[in-house]
C-alpha cells in the first residue's frame, strides 16, 4: 500500500493536508508465498507419514503370512516324518511367534494369530494418531504464526500512513504560519508606518506562538524517545501552576481564550513534576479549541480522593468507543485518516500521556459519542499533610 497525499479545502482559504491509501489495504505477497509454502510442506509431510504408517502395516502383515506359509511347510514335513501334528508343532512354535494353531480335521491350521494382528493395526493407528496430532499442533502454530505475521503488517501499514499524515501535517503546520509572516512581513516593508501595522505585528506574534509550540512538542518528543526527560515530582501547588499556565494560555491566544471557562481552588498541593505542567495544560487546551467546534470548554481543578484532579471538558466532535483505543497513539489524530480538517500534528496528547505517566500521574478520556463532546482528566498523587 502506498500512502497517496494531497489537499482538501474545508474552509474557505484553508487547505488541510490530507492522506489516504491508494488502495485497500491487501495481504502482503511474501506473507502469502510462505504461508502457502509452509502449509504444503506440512499438507506432503502429512501425507508422507499416514502412507507411511499404511505401507507399515501391509509390510508387517505380509512378512507374517510369509513366516505362515513357511510353518505350514516345516509342520507338513514334520508330519509326513510320523510325527503328530500336536508334537510336531511343540517342536517349531517357537520359530514362529505370532502363528497360532488351529485345530481342524483331526490336524492343525496354522494361522496369524488374532492378538498379533490387533497388534500391527494398534501400532498402525498409533502412528495415524501421532500424524494427526501433531498435524494438528503445527496448524496451530501456522495460524498463529499466519495471524501474528497479519497483525505485524497490519501494524506496519498504520505506521506507514500515520508517519505520512504526520510528515505532511508537520509540513502544513510550518508552512501556513511562514507564509502569513512573510506576507506580514512584506506589507510592513511596503507601508513601514502604515495604521495596520499594529494588526500585522499581534498576527505575526500568533503565528510565532504556534510555531514555538510545535517545536516544543517535537523537541519534548525527541526527549522522550532518548530517554533524556527525567521528571522529578515534587510538592508543588498545582492550583497556582495551573492559573499561571492558563494566564499564559489566554495571552497566546489572539482571541483572549473568552471560550475558556475555568474553576480553580485558592490552593491545591500536590507531587507533580513542574517542567510538565505547562506542556499538558498548553496541549490539553489546544486540543479542546481544535476539536470542541468553537463552543465552551471547562477546566477544573479539585482534590478527590487521594488525587487532584483536572479536568478538561469540552462540547465538540467526541469520539467513539474505537477511537477511545487509540486516542494517546503517536501520530494519530481522531477522524477520517484520509481527510483532516483541523491543523495538529498527532503528538499532543501522546506526549500529554507520556509527561503524564513519567512523573507518576495518569490521564483518561471519556466521551458519550461522536458530537457530545469529550472530558480528559489528569490524576496527580496529592501531597501528604505536612506534620
Amino acid at each position: 500500500m502506498r500512502a497517496v497525499c494531497g489537499r482538501s479545502e474545508p474552509r474557505a482559504g484553508e487547505a488541510r493536508t490530507y492522506c489516504r491509501p491508494e488502495m485497500r489495504p491487501r495481504l502482503p505477497l511474501w506473507i502469502l508465498i510462505v504461508a502457502f509454502l509452509f502449509l504444503a510442506q506440512l499438507s506432503w509431510w502429512g501425507y508422507s507419514l499416514w502412507t507411511r504408517s499404511e505401507d507399515l502395516y501391509r509390510i508387517e502383515l505380509d512378512s507374517l503370512r510369509r513366516l505362515e506359509d513357511l510353518a505350514r511347510i516345516e509342520l507338513a514335513e514334520l508330519v509326513r516324518e510320523g510325527a503328530e501334528p500336536a508334537e510336531a508343532w511343540q517342536r517349531i512354535g517357537s520359530r514362529f511367534p505370532g502363528i497360532s494353531p488351529l485345530p481342524r480335521d483331526g490336524g492343525l491350521d496354522l494361522r496369524v494369530g488374532a492378538a498379533t494382528l490387533d497388534s500391527l493395526r494398534r501400532h498402525r493407528d498409533a502412528r495415524r494418531a501421532m500424524v494427526i496430532g501433531e498435524g494438528s499442533l503445527f496448524l496451530v502454530l501456522w495460524s498463529l504464526g499466519l495471524w501474528l505475521l497479519l497483525r505485524a503488517a497490519r501494524r506496519e501499514r498504520r505506521l506507514a500512513l500515520q508517519e505520512a499524515n504526520f510528515i505532511h501535517a508537520v509540513t502544513h503546520e510550518f508552512r501556513s504560519p511562514l507564509q502569513s509572516l512573510r506576507l506580514a512581513v512584506e506589507s510592513i516593508e511596503r507601508r513601514p508606518d502604515g495604521p495596520r501595522v499594529a494588526a500585522y505585528a499581534a498576527g505575526m506574534s500568533e503565528d510565532l506562538t504556534r510555531l514555538e509550540g510545535l517545536v516544543e512538542n517535537l523537541l519534548a518528543v525527541g526527549r522522550l524517545d532518548a530517554k533524556a526527560f527525567a521528571a522529578r515530582p515534587r510538592r508543588l501547588d498545582l492550583a497556582d501552576a495551573v492559573r499561571r499556565e492558563v494566564e499564559r494560555f489566554r495571552r497566546r491566544c489572539g482571541d483572549g481564550a473568552d471560550w475558556l471557562e475555568a474553576e480553580l481552588p485558592a490552593e491545591l498541593e500536590a507531587e507533580a513534576d513542574p517542567s510538565a505542567i505547562a506542556p499538558i495544560l498548553a496541549n490539553l487546551l489546544d486540543n479542546a479549541r481544535k476539536y470542541g467546534e468553537g463552543r465552551p470548554v471547562r477546566l477544573e481543578l479539585a482534590a478527590r480522593g487521594a488525587y487532584a484532579e483536572l479536568r478538561v471538558r469540552d462540547q465538540g466532535r467526541g469520539f467513539s468507543a474505537a477511537e477511545a483505543r487509540r486516542l494517546f497513539d503517536r501520530f494519530w489524530r481522531a477522524g477520517d485518516e484520509r481527510v483532516r480538517t483541523a491543523p495538529g500534528s498527532g503528538l499532543g496528547l501522546y506526549l500529554v500521556r507520556e509527561l503524564a505517566r513519567a512523573q507518576g500521574a495518569t490521564i483518561s478520556a471519556r466521551s458519550d459519542g461522536p458530537g457530545q463532546g469529550a472530558e480528559f482528566t489528569v490524576r496527580w498523587p496529592l501531597a501528604p499533610q505536612e506534620q
